[in-house]
């Protein structure tokens, strides 16, 4: 703020002179704002006696001239808030202040608003009166009625919501009308929504949407409790409906059977598919497999299928039920912990499969709790001889062996016996093991039983996200 609390004059270079010396912008469509409020006590002076208001206004105006003078297709707008200590209240005042000049450096019709840490104010929500925004990302959203106001405002226009942190029953708030309760706040155009992480238990009494609110949906993500657990939600979006990622709990997931939501082959459009238990740990092993049928019966036309969280019983006799779709080409199985003959049964049952993401664990008793011994490793490569999986990307996400040698030890075992696997991606989620597992691998594939393997010396393995 101090810079907006001085004189701006033609001699002295500021903010709104640096803008307009950039000349003209036609390219930039993005501004992100940062707001950063320290209170550091007796040095900060009191902001009742060293702010113009008036001044800070007037600065202001010439600075959003100055942007939409530069910068003429600029649309969106990312605004960021960080506290830095607690605030006095005088310091609350000026953060206040901040956040409501920010409608002018906003402009008068975005289309675009992403707000990270930003306490919504009645200034800020009126910039959006024209119904203007296409896309609005809410890093938290509790179900405060300004939020919801400026949510519902943009209702006919948007096309996507992002929302980090929140609540069912926030969630549902967003598609209730509070001055018609029984009626639906609908989004005609929204294409894709995505909540992560819904914290927080579902009131089962509470009111739910009796229609659809989202008709034209295409990519729906929901990490946590999903909020609408009335079939109709899923039901009416099973035409049209292209990524759908959501976990289940039991209460849901028998509504859903009851309406026949998830029958085989209900999404037909259906590109990306991830059916997960919400409270994994307790499930039990028949509804874990239950579920793995149901997502395999979904996705027919599925390119990318992932299987989180599950521990499956049995994988042998499970795979010789299924057929996996001739359309799937990736395989993203995080935290579903496969041991290698369990990898091997799934990839040899998908052989159309050209990436894979797995958990890999041990292999159990009878293997020692060091460095394979040679006669197992050998025992391995004679029994998958002519492996029928055509993997070439390995992303390893996590693993549950003894060490980081074993695991390492594993992991090239599995590369050996599928030779199509070109890459191997370690997730960068392993800070702490990163480096000692790549030294690992270096040192397994040295081992005399991969002496006449070349294609495993050529394989890279790197450290990097691998999904």
């Amino acid at each position: 703020m101090s810079n907006f609390n001085q004189v701006w004059d033609s001699h002295t270079p500021n903010l709104a002179s640096i803008v307009r010396d950039c000349q003209q912008l036609p390219s930039v469509r993005a501004i992100a704002y940062y707001i950063v409020l320290y209170n550091i006590g007796h040095a900060m002076p009191d902001p009742d006696q060293s702010c113009s208001a008036l001044l800070i206004d007037k600065n202001v105006d010439a600075f959003a001239t100055a942007i939409r003078e530069t910068m003429p297709r600029f649309s969106q707008a990312v605004i960021y808030s960080q506290l830095v200590y607690a605030l006095s209240p005088s310091m609350q005042q000026v953060a206040e202040n901040v956040i409501g000049l920010l409608s002018k450096l906003i402009g008068t019709q975005p289309t675009r608003l992403s707000l990270a840490h930003v306490e919504i104010t009645n200034r800020l929500t009126s910039i959006t009166a024209t119904a203007s925004l296409q896309s609005i990302a809410l890093s938290t959203f509790q179900g405060q009625e300004l939020e919801t106001a400026l949510v519902q405002r943009n209702a006919s226009t948007l096309e996507r919501i992002w929302i980090e942190s929140t609540t069912p029953l926030a969630l549902v708030a967003l598609v209730r009308l509070s001055s018609q309760p029984l009626e639906v706040c609908t989004y005609p155009r929204l294409l894709h929504f995505v909540a992560e992480w819904s914290h927080g238990q579902r009131d089962p009494d509470g009111w739910q949407p009796p229609v659809n609110p989202f008709p034209r949906l295409k990519t729906l993500t929901c990490r946590g409790f999903f909020p609408y657990t009335l079939p109709v939600v899923l039901a009416e979006c099973q035409t049209h409906l292209c990524h759908l990622d959501i976990e289940l709990d039991a209460v849901f997931l028998a509504a859903l059977d009851q309406a026949n939501v998830l029958a085989k082959g209900a999404f037909a459009k259906l590109s990306y598919l991830s059916l997960s238990w919400l409270n994994h740990a307790h499930a039990r092993p028949y509804n874990r497999n239950s579920l793995f049928y149901k997502s395999l019966d979904l996705c027919q036309n599925t390119h990318t299928l992932c299987l989180r969280w599950m521990k499956l019983a049995n994988i042998n006799q499970l795979v010789a039920k299924v057929q996996f779709p001739q359309m799937l080409h990736n395989l993203d199985m995080p935290f579903t912990m496969l041991n290698i003959d369990q990898a091997i049964a799934i990839l040899c049952a998908c052989p159309q499969v050209l990436k894979a993401n797995l958990s890999l664990a041990d292999i159990g008793a009878g293997s020692g709790k060091g460095m394979p011994a040679p006669g197992l490793l050998m025992r391995y490569q004679n029994k998958y001889t002519g492996c029928a999986a055509r993997t070439k990307y390995l992303g390893l996400q996590s693993w549950s062996c003894r060490s980081t040698r074993r695991a390492a030890e594993f992991c090239v075992l599995l590369v050996d016996v599928i030779p199509s696997i070109a890459r191997v991606c370690i997730s960068p989620e392993w800070h702490a093991t990163q480096h000692g597992f790549l030294k690992d691998v270096d040192m397994a594939r040295k081992r005399s039983v991969y002496n006449n393997h070349p294609h495993l010396h050529s394989v890279e393995f790197s450290s990097s996200k691998c999904w």
